[in-house]
C-alpha cells in the first residue's frame, strides 16, 4: 500500500478497526522512510504539513475510542511519534490512561502485564503530548535542523539530520518512544510468558533500523532505565536488550557511537564492584560466601564481558585498549584477587611425579573458526607433530563458552578432537540458563577443573573478559601467559609472560613497551587455501560484476571487520583510486558500521557510492578468489585475512606503513639476515629435486612453489632471494596517502593491461609467502619448546 499524504488521510478516516489503523500507519511510515534519503524530504513534508496534522488527529480520535472501550494497542502505534505535529496542543483526554498505566506499573505487575502497560503509557504519551516527541519529523522542520549534502549547492535542498539532534540528550518522560524503551529494557529478555517480549523486540529492531536515529536518544533511555534498576537482574536485563536486540538493529549494528555509552556502563561496573568490595570489608573470618556478594560479583563479571564485547568491536587504536585496561581490568582484578584469597583454595604445589606430562591449558572465549582459532589450531597441530613436545607436554582447551557472543561450533571442536586435544566446555551445563548464565559460577568451575588437572601453564588469548581476568587474578596455574592477537597493552597482575605470533619470525619482540616471546605460526593449509569449486567462485563474483560485459570490471578490497576501513584517510585514498581507475569497484567484506562508512564516502565523493559494495559476512575461502587486488586498510591494518588472501595467489597486496621506506627496508633486511641459515637450507633442499620428485612432494606445496621459483630464476641463492624480497617490498609498500594511490593505480593498470606481468608479480609474492611459511614451520615449534622449557 503506497500513496500520497492525502490518500493516507482518506485511508485513516475509513479505517474501521485497530487492525485497519495498524496497516495504514505501517504503510505511511514505510512510504516516509523510503523518501528519507531524498534531498527534498523536508520540502515535501512542509508542503503536506496540514494533511499530516489531520492524519495524526484522525488517529488520536480513533485510538481514544479504542482505549475508552477497554481495548489495547501494540507498540507499532509508536510510529505515530514520527508524524507528531510540533505545534499541536496537549490532549488531556489521554492523561487518565497515562496515570493508570503508571500506577499499575508501580504495583509490581507480571512481565506480560508490564509490557502491555508500557505500550499503553507510551502510546498515550505520544497522543497526549505531540510537541514532546523528539523523533518527530516536524520538530526538525520547526527547529530547522538539517545537514548539508555535498551533492547540492547551498541554495538547494539539504539532507535529513539525526532525528534526536533537536534534543539535549536528556530523558523526557512525555516522549512516548523514550518511555517505552526505558521500560521495556528492564524486562527479562527470555521470558516465556506471552508474546510481549517477542513483539517488542521485533518492533525495536525495525524501529532502530530507520536511519538518522542517533545515539543520544538511546543513551538517555538507558540512563533512565539504569537509574531505576535496584537489583542485579534488572541491570542484566538492560544489558541483554542492548546486546541482543538493539545491537542487531541495522542502524545500530556495530556502530562506533555505542562508545558514547561507555561512561554509563563503567559507572554501573564500578557500582557493582563497590558492592563486592564493601561486602568483602564487612566479612569476618567466616568462609561462607554471602548470597548478595555472589550476586554483585556475578554482575561485575558479566558487565566486564558486556563492556569488553561492545567496546572491543569498535576499538581501533592501542590507546583505546590501554584506557580500557586501566579503567576496567586493572580496576577490577585487585578485587577479584581479594575475593579469591578469602573464599577459594590456593594453588596447590605441583605433583612430584617426573614422568607425568605437563598440561598446557589454553583459555578460549568460545570455539568458533575465527582468526584467533585458526592461528591457535595451527600452532597446536604443529606442536603435536613434534615428538619432543608430545613426550613432555599435553594441551587442553578450557572454554568459557560465552553464549552471549555465539554458540560453540561443533565442527571446530571436532577438529581439535581429531588432533587428540580435549576441550572442556563449561557451557554444557551453565548455558542452559541462556543469556542469564552465571559468569561467576563459570569462573569458579573452570578454576576448580584447572586446579584438579594441575595445569602447569595457562595461556590466555583474552584481554579483558571478566571470567578470564578473574582466573588470572586468582591464579589457576604456576605459569600464566598472555597471548596477544593484536592488543599489545593488556597488563594485569597474574601475567607472568607474553606471547605473540605477530613477531616477523623474531624470537623476542617489543610492542608498545612490553616484551613478547615471538612464536611464528605456519598456518594450516585447510584455512588458507582450501579447495573451492570454481562454480562457487564464479557465482560469488557474478554478484558484483558482469563477466559478459565488453569492458571487464575488476574488484579490489579487503575482508575483515568493517571498523578497520572506517577511516577517513583510508576511504579518501580508496575514492581517489576509484576516480583514477574507472573499471574497478571496491568490495568491503565483513560486518560492522556500514552506515557510518557510507556517510564518510558521501562526504568525499557521493558519486562513487555505487562502486562500493558491502557484502556482509562472507566465506573468505571463496571471496579470497574474487578480489583481483587487496588494498590493505590503514591506519588499522588487516591481519590474518590479508595473509590468507596472499596464500591463494589471486592478486597482489598493497600495504601502508607509518615508518619511512628506509626504515622498512632495513627491518626486512635484518629479518632476512637473522634467518639466513634456514633460508639457505630451504633453497638447497628445494633445489635438489625436480617439480615431480619425491623429495619436493614430501615437503608439500610450499616446496613445489619454491622449486618452481628456482626454475624460473626468481632467485638462486640467499643474496638473490634477499634482493627479490626487498624489491617486491618496495613495489607493494606505501608511506603516504599520495604514494598509496599511485602504487595502487600502478598495480591495477598492470592487472588490466599486462596480465602476464601481473601474474609474474603474484608468483613472486607466492614465493615469498611460501618461504616465510617454511621458516615459520621450523621456528614456531623450536621457539615454543624453548619458551616452555624456560618457564616450566
Amino acid at each position: 500500500m503506497v500513496g500520497t499524504a492525502g490518500q493516507f488521510l482518506e485511508l485513516a478516516k475509513a479505517a474501521q478497526s485497530k487492525q485497519d489503523l495498524r496497516l495504514v500507519l505501517l504503510s505511511l511510515i514505510s512510504s516516509l522512510v523510503k523518501d528519507m534519503d531524498s534531498p527534498r524530504f523536508y520540502d515535501n513534508l512542509r508542503t503536506d504539513i496540514g494533511v499530516y496534522e489531520e492524519i495524526f488527529g484522525t488517529f488520536c480520535e480513533k485510538i481514544l475510542q479504542i482505549f475508552i472501550q477497554g481495548d489495547i494497542l501494540d507498540c507499532v502505534f509508536l510510529y505515530l511519534a514520527f508524524i507528531a505535529p510540533e505545534n499541536r496542543a496537549s490532549n488531556d483526554r489521554f492523561l487518565p490512561f497515562i496515570r493508570s498505566a503508571q500506577k499499575l506499573l508501580d504495583s509490581n505487575p507480571s512481565q506480560e502485564e508490564a509490557i502491555m502497560l508500557a505500550e499503553l503509557g507510551a502510546i498515550a504519551r505520544v497522543l497526549a503530548n505531540p510537541a514532546c516527541q523528539n523523533l518527530s519529523f516536524f520538530k526538525h522542520i520547526s527547529q530547522e535542523i538539517q545537514i548539508k549534502n555535498p551533492i547540492y549547492t547551498d541554495n538547494k535542498p539539504k539532507k535529513l539530520a539525526k532525528l534526536d539532534s533537536v534534543d539535549s540528550g536528556e530523558y523526557c518522560d512525555d516522549d512516548g518512544v523514550a518511555f517505552f524503551l526505558s521500560n521495556i529494557i528492564q524486562t527479562n529478555i527470555e521470558s516465556s510468558s506471552g508474546m510481549g517480549v517477542a513483539r517488542a523486540a521485533e518492533f525495536l529492531i525495525e524501529f532502530f533500523s530507520i536511519p538518522y536515529i542517533g545515539f543520544s536518544y538511546i543513551k538517555s533511555c538507558v540512563n533512565r532505565a539504569l537509574s531505576q534498576a535496584s537489583h542485579p537482574i534488572t541491570t542484566r536485563n538492560i544489558c541483554n536488550w542492548q546486546l541482543h536486540i538493539l545491537w542487531n538493529a541495522k542502524n545500530l549494528f556495530n556502530n562506533r557511537e555505542w562508545l558514547c555509552l561507555y561512561p554509563v556502563w563503567r559507572e554501573q561496573f564500578y557500582a557493582a564492584l563497590e558492592q563486592v568490595a564493601q561486602a568483602l570489608r564487612d566479612i569476618d573470618d567466616s568462609t561462607d560466601m554471602p548470597p548478595a556478594l555472589a550476586q554483585w560479583l556475578d554482575l561485575a563479571l558479566y558487565l566486564q564481558f558486556f563492556i569488553y564485547h561492545i567496546c572491543g568491536n569498535s576499538f581501533s587504536k592501542q590507546e583505546q585498549w590501554k584506557e580500557f585496561n586501566a579503567e576496567i581490568s586493572q580496576y577490577a582484578t585487585p578485587i577479584y584477587a581479594e575475593f579469591a584469597a578469602k573464599f577459594l583454595p590456593h594453588l596447590p604445589k605441583p605433583s612430584l611425579s617426573t614422568n607425568k606430562r605437563k598440561i598446557i591449558g589454553i583459555l578460549r572465549d568460545r570455539i568458533v573458526e575465527n582468526s584467533p582459532f585458526k592461528v591457535e589450531y595451527s600452532l597446536i597441530k604443529n606442536l603435536l607433530a613434534n615428538p619432543e613436545f608430545t613426550q613432555h607436554y599435553e594441551i587442553k582447551i578450557y572454554c568459557m563458552s560465552l553464549i552471549e557472543k555465539s554458540e560453540n561450533n561443533p565442527q571446530a571442536i571436532a577438529k581439535l578432537a581429531q588432533l587428540g586435544v580435549e576441550t572442556i566446555d563449561i557451557g554444557l551445563g551453565f548455558n542452559k540458563a541462556g543469556f542469564y548464565n552465571s559468569h561467576l559460577q563459570k569462573a569458579l568451575a573452570l578454576r576448580e577443573i584447572m586446579l584438579k588437572d594441575e595445569v602447569a601453564m595457562l595461556i590466555s588469548p583474552n584481554n579483558g573478559y571478566g571470567i578470564s581476568d578473574f582466573l588470572l587474578a586468582s591464579r589457576c596455574a604456576r605459569v600464566q601467559v598472555f597471548w596477544t592477537h593484536g592488543n599489545f597493552v593488556y597488563d594485569i597482575s597474574g601475567i607472568d609472560a607474553r606471547l605473540t605470533h605477530i613477531c616477523n619470525n623474531q624470537k623476542h619482540i617489543t610492542h608498545s613497551g612490553f616484551s613478547f616471546y615471538g612464536i611464528p605460526v605456519q598456518m594450516d593449509r585447510s584455512f588458507y587455501n582450501p579447495q573451492v569449486p570454481q562454480e562457487i567462485i564464479t557465482n560469488a563474483r557474478a554478484c558484483y560484476v558482469d563477466s559478459s560485459a565488453k569492458q571487464p570490471v575488476y574488484l579490489f578490497g579487503v575482508i575483515g571487520r568493517l571498523v578497520k576501513i572506517d577511516s577517513l584517510v583510508y576511504l579518501r585514498s580508496i575514492c581517489a583510486i576509484l576516480e583514477q581507475n574507472p573499471h574497478w569497484s571496491f568490495l568491503a567484506c565483513g560486518l560492522g558500521n556500514e552506515g557510518e562508512i557510507k556517510q564518510k564516502i558521501s562526504q568525499i565523493n557521493p558519486q562513487l557510492l555505487p562502486r562500493f559494495f558491502f557484502s556482509g559476512y562472507v566465506d573468505s575461502a571463496v571471496y579470497g578468489h574474487i578480489l583481483d587486488f587487496w588494498a590493505d586498510s590503514f591506519p588499522m591494518e588487516q591481519g590474518e585475512s590479508r595473509i590468507e588472501y596472499v596464500a591463494k595467489g589471486r592478486g597482489l597486496s598493497l600495504r601502508y606503513y607509518t615508518m619511512s621506506a628506509k626504515e622498512l627496508e632495513s627491518t626486512f633486511a635484518h629479518q632476512l639476515d637473522e634467518t639466513r641459515g634456514i633460508i639457505e637450507a630451504i633453497i638447497d633442499e628445494c633445489g635438489c629435486a625436480n617439480s615431480g620428485g619425491e623429495k619436493v612432494d614430501s615437503r608439500g606445496e610450499n616446496s613445489v612453489v619454491l622449486h618452481n621459483a628456482l626454475e624460473s630464476t626468481f632467485f638462486s641463492d640467499f643474496a638473490s632471494y634477499k634482493e627479490c624480497v626487498l624489491k617486491f617490498v618496495r613495489e607493494t609498500s606505501a608511506f603516504s596517502e599520495t604514494e598509496y594511490v599511485e602504487k595502487a593505480t600502478h598495480i591495477m593498470r598492470l592487472c588490466e593491461l599486462d596480465p602476464s606481468e601481473y601474474a609474474r608479480k603474484i608468483a613472486i609474492q607466492s614465493v615469498i609467502h611460501a618461504m616465510n611459511s617454511e621458516i615459520k614451520a621450523q621456528l614456531g615449534v623450536e621457539y615454543f619448546l624453548d619458551f616452555a622449557k624456560e618457564h616450566l
